[in-house]
């Protein structure tokens, strides 16, 4: 199905729409990269620290 010509919005790309949008992948790319980060973090820290605990006797 067509959407009629009087319908249709036309887009004008601006500055603002550009800068909107740089923003906002900006934001988005560094909230993935620090869910990534605190997932890594916590993995290599447990298998560091998981055996050396382990060896003193913490989780006896």
């Amino acid at each position: 199905m067509e959407i009629p010509e009087d319908e249709k919005v036309e887009v004008k790309p601006t500055w603002k729409l550009a800068w909107g949008l740089f923003w906002r992948m900006l934001l988005i790319s560094i909230g993935i990269y620090v869910v990534v980060a605190v997932i890594l973090w916590f993995t290599v820290l447990g298998a560091v620290l998981g055996p050396l605990l382990a060896r003193f006797g913490a989780f006896a």
